[in-house]
């Protein structure tokens, strides 16, 4: 009687936290996507600081506030919340032994999220492209310079990561470079693109962009690397732009970023799958010898229930942008398909995800089957070995939940479209592109200022109405 009603005190815990947080994280998102998507962000921002004091989900809470911050071009403060997230992700990396081992008993939304790899990066990412609109390129460098220490770390302690490389950062440094004169950086951080994007095309199945074929070109004739150029021209089959030709520093430049849709979502499946228990001894006996012969046979397979993360696209009905200014227009082109990305990362991770969770069911079921055996002595009171029989299967599947947490304020793709233009203040038009170019939204910025010699960035993001479906597993 007393063993059953302490193991059922030491299951009563996690059945608490459990109950307490019965929908996902991903569920309790809703309210914040419909807000994004009306451009409500002070009202998104009211539900994100409802999340302020969770001790596990705290990074995310800073996560989301910054991108929220950056949407309504609060830049300054959204790398306030950035540079914290970052530094909470720093003291995380470590993982928590007591955080790891609760992990065990009831389920991996028990750790301190510390941010996917992809999320790690993405983040000096955000804090550059802030740097930008700010104008302040120095600091944006000096974040991008960071994303080469994190893609190191990510490979040395995640080896089957295909996020090894990212190839927007890379190529946002060699912009970076670029319009602080360093020319021969610049190179090298468009040749660092170049490669990452060949990683893309394999892994994520995103085509090189051609303003980066013409961008090698382009600085291999600069910096007259003949034969590099040659076989750039060969590579590509293109040839220079007569807008390359243009005398350095006589004009500036629009930088435009698009940052479509929103990143997927993740949701929570239960699969329920037969499981070997280890070979138990039934009975010794004794043989001739001195040496006592245990006879053993397995045990019947035990039933049990896992619940695993998968990813869910949001779907926007954007799929590119064209800007017009002065008379001059320029497409959008994909430069990081997040989407994918994040999928890619999951994957990557599901193998030790769903070990982990088949080895907590065996635990539970382990401890099922000790209470009920417990509840059989004929010194148990029947009611309390009911009782306690019930609060460890409820405890089970209770506490058997996805980890759904996710960066949700990410966007699902990123596009740039760049223009040459002469110094001057210009009003800028942006058209939102849906199927066979059909336009979906315009917005006009007024007076976009273009400076000799420099780049202006100008980022938009779009959050469709109703980006969340609920389709097929």
């Amino acid at each position: 009687m007393t063993g059953v009603m302490a193991v059922c005190r030491i299951l009563l815990l996690p059945v608490a936290v459990a109950l307490a947080g019965c929908a996902t994280y991903s569920d309790s998102f809703g309210t914040i996507e419909r807000n994004l998507s009306s451009r409500q962000y002070d009202a998104a921002l009211q539900d994100i600081e409802k999340q302020a004091d969770s001790r596990t989900g705290r990074v995310l809470y800073l996560l989301n506030k910054g991108m929220v911050l950056r949407m309504k071009r609060d830049f300054a403060g959204s790398n306030q919340a950035l540079e914290a997230a970052k530094t909470e992700m720093e003291r995380l990396y470590a993982a928590s032994v007591s955080e790891n081992a609760l992990s065990f008993i009831v389920n991996d939304a028990t750790v301190s999220y510390a941010g996917d790899d992809y999320e790690q990066v993405l983040v000096h990412l955000y804090m550059a492209l802030n740097y930008l609109e700010l104008g302040q390129p120095g600091d944006a460098r000096v974040e991008a310079l960071q994303v080469d220490i994190k893609l190191r770390e990510i490979g040395e302690k995640i080896p089957e990561s295909k996020f090894t490389e990212d190839a927007l950062s890379r190529y946002l440094t060699g912009l970076i470079y670029e319009e602080l004169g360093e020319w021969s950086d610049a190179m090298i951080a468009y040749r660092k693109a170049y490669e990452a994007y060949k990683k893309y095309q394999v892994n994520f199945g995103l085509a090189m962009p051609d303003m980066l074929k013409h961008d090698l070109l382009r600085l291999a004739q600069r910096q007259g690397l003949k034969d590099e150029a040659d076989g750039y021209r060969k590579e590509f089959g293109i040839e220079p732009r007569q807008e390359d030709g243009h005398k350095p520093g006589q004009e500036g430049e629009l930088v435009f970023i698009l940052n479509n849709g929103l990143a997927p979502i993740k949701r929570e499946k239960t699969i329920g799958m037969w499981v070997p228990p280890p070979v138990v001894a039934t009975s010794t006996t004794r043989t001739s010898g001195p040496v006592p012969r245990t006879q053993e046979k397995p045990a019947m397979p035990v039933l049990v229930n896992i619940a695993l993360p998968y990813y869910e696209s949001r779907p926007s009905n954007v799929l590119s942008a064209r800007v017009s200014v002065s008379g001059k227009q320029a497409p959008t082109r994909m430069m990081e398909d997040i989407d994918a990305i994040a999928r890619a990362s999951l994957d990557s991770r599901m193998p030790a995800i769903t070990a982990r969770s088949i080895a907590r069911a065996v635990s539970k079921g382990a401890i099922q089957k000790s209470v009920d055996k417990a509840g059989n002595n004929r010194d148990t009171d029947p009611a309390a070995a009911l009782i306690g029989s019930f609060i460890v299967r409820v405890a089970a599947a209770a506490t058997e939940r996805a980890d759904t947490r996710s960066w949700l304020t990410l966007p699902a793709n990123v596009q740039l479209a760049r223009l040459s233009l002469p110094p001057g203040s210009y009003d800028l038009t942006v058209d939102l592109l849906g199927a066979d170019d059909r336009v979906v939204s315009t917005q006009v910025f007024p007076q976009v200022l273009i400076r000799k010699a420099r780049k202006t960035y100008l980022t938009q993001h779009w959050v469709p109405v109703n980006p969340t479906t609920r389709g097929t597993r």
